[in-house]
């Protein structure tokens, strides 16, 4: 750039002042032609309204700048010049000839003033142009080494410093840009260091600062979705969210999200989307979440012996070592190799600012759950009872279905605790809860009620004819259950009494203790037998009471 206008000050000062020098050469040269013919002009009109021409020729010719002046017969009807002599018409037939004494050396002298003309005009050009060459090349030097200096920024070289030897405004522009160099310098690599925390390996671009930038902004986004998954009310909403980034933010075609509950050694699909070529089942057969390490095939192919893709594979686990854990199956083509390794390490950034927030989530939800769970059933105890009853008696009114009540108490379960133990009392309670369970559906509720003592609430039941026969299909099944203690094998009946909401009363809690009376009904008639409450052991009740 510094040539290019350095040549175009050049050109512009050299041809402009050979133009001048031209013009003011033509200039001259016709201002002297103009002015000698003017004189012949004006002598040859003094003789044409002249009354006494003879005389007046005699007195042109005494002229001091006249050498001869003659009337001649006309050659032709043009203005004739010739080297020291100027002809001009006087009329028709006659034409006077003027020969001016210094008209030669008049013409040497125009010429002599047209070259010192020339002369003076270009060595005005080259002092012109070694003067502003002088004067300029300093800043062309500064501009030049400024368009280095910031080319090197953008690259993340901060070291390219601007120099100069003048001690005006320049001066000062260039310390001040040099401490500014400095000190970009200083926050550049504090900003990289830490971004290098954040996203470890992200990829950098020949333009450090564009990299820098793109960064800064994939840092802003992961810190908006921090900001919003902390008040999601569950880790279901924060994994929809990853999966909403995964597949529109990142264009992943091919991937599977597991979840492993690592007290209970469960791994749980979240979601699925493209081919299947890993399916783990048991926790421990994930090399990623046994290793704790980002699974690469592309580095060391078939790494995973339980991978069984096609093409490339990147597993990455995401945990901060407590309850739980997740992994990341990614699987891509060639092509796709690329574009995946190029946003690996902003997935991972994602997944490590989720994980925090997903550990704390199902931390408190797995509080929550053991404050409201039976710790030797796994059932929900009276707590959660508490919880939830008064909701579902609203729900149910709503819609106008029935909630089957079944209060159900262990017969003689006293003599297994005396006679065998607590503990073969304890395998009898789990095995009761077992059969509870693969008995109900998933939208009912199975509680330990308190001791040998459960309750099961069926939800949305049309009529009682179905309560009454969940409620014979548990007591038939745990009647026939085998229950191994202490090297013995036993079996145990069970008493239930059930009570029907709204039907038999529209108070919830009523409910529970009319199912009670039924229980109570059916322990001492005979036990291991279904009651249906009836209103007349109320008043049975209250005689006996």
């Amino acid at each position: 750039m510094k040539k290019r206008i350095l040549i175009f000050i050049f050109l512009v000062i050299t041809v402009g002042g050979m133009l001048f020098t031209a013009f003011t050469a033509y200039r001259f040269s016709k201002i002297t032609d103009l002015a000698i013919k003017h004189s012949a002009e004006t002598i040859r009109d003094m003789y044409v309204y002249a009354t006494d021409k003879d005389s007046i020729l005699d007195i042109i010719k005494e002229m001091p700048n006249i050498d001869n002046v003659a009337i001649i017969k006309n050659i032709n009807k043009k203005d004739i010049k010739t080297p020291g002599n100027i002809i001009l018409p006087v009329n028709t037939e006659e034409s006077i000839l003027i020969k001016f004494k210094f008209l030669t050396e008049f013409e040497n002298e125009k010429y002599q003033v047209i070259l010192e003309t020339i002369i003076i005009n270009l060595l005005f050009i080259v002092i012109s142009n070694l003067l502003l060459n002088w004067l300029i090349t300093p800043y062309l030097n500064f501009f030049e080494e400024f368009k280095k200096s910031i080319k090197k920024a953008k690259m993340g070289i901060f070291s390219h410093k601007l120099h100069t030897k003048l001690k005006n405004e320049l001066h000062d522009v260039i310390e001040n840009y040099n401490l500014f160099l400095d000190q970009l310098h200083k926050n550049f690599l504090l900003l990289n260091k830490n971004l290098q925390i954040l996203i470890p390996h992200a990829p950098q671009k020949a333009d450090k600062l564009i990299s820098v930038q793109e960064n800064m902004e994939m840092l802003a986004n992961i810190n908006r979705f921090k900001k919003i998954i902390e008040e999601d009310a569950n880790i279901g909403e924060i994994y929809n969210r990853l999966i909403d980034i995964f597949e529109n933010k990142f264009n992943l075609n091919n991937f599977k999200l597991y979840a492993v509950l690592n007290q209970k050694q469960e791994i749980k699909v979240i979601y699925s989307k493209g081919d299947e070529c890993c399916d783990i089942n048991v926790p421990g057969l994930c090399r990623a979440y046994r290793t704790g390490k980002e699974i690469d095939s592309t580095k060391f192919p078939h790494i995973c012996s339980e991978c069984l893709c096609n093409n490339n594979y990147i597993c990455i686990p995401f945990s901060v070592g407590g309850t739980f854990t997740g992994i990341i199956n990614i699987n891509f083509t060639k092509e796709e190799e690329p574009h995946i390794k190029k946003i690996i390490p902003y997935l991972e950034a994602y997944l490590n600012e989720a994980a925090s927030i997903m550990e704390a989530k199902y931390t408190l939800n797995l509080m929550k759950q053991n404050s409201v769970t039976d710790q030797l059933t796994g059932l929900y105890n009276r707590r959660y009872l508490e919880e939830i009853l008064n909701k579902i008696a609203a729900t149910t009114i709503r819609g106008k279905a029935l909630i089957g009540i079944l209060l159900i108490d262990i017969d003689y379960f006293k003599k297994v605790n005396d006679t065998l133990g607590h503990d073969a009392g304890d395998e009898v309670l789990k095995e009761l809860s077992k059969v509870l369970v693969i008995s109900i559906r998933d939208s009912d509720f199975a509680i330990r009620f308190g001791g040998e003592e459960f309750l099961v609430i069926l939800q949305n039941v049309n009529d009682e004819h179905a309560i009454l026969k969940v409620a014979e299909k548990i007591r038939t099944t745990f009647e026939t259950t085998k229950i191994a203690v202490s090297g013995k094998t036993l079996t145990k009946t069970v008493s239930i009494g059930v009570s029907v909401f709204p039907t038999d009363t529209k108070k919830i809690w009523e409910a529970i203790k009319y199912a009670d009376l039924a229980l109570y009904e059916a322990k001492h008639s005979g036990r291991n037998k279904v009651v249906r409450f009836d209103p007349h052991l109320i008043e049975k009740s209250n005689y006996q009471s």
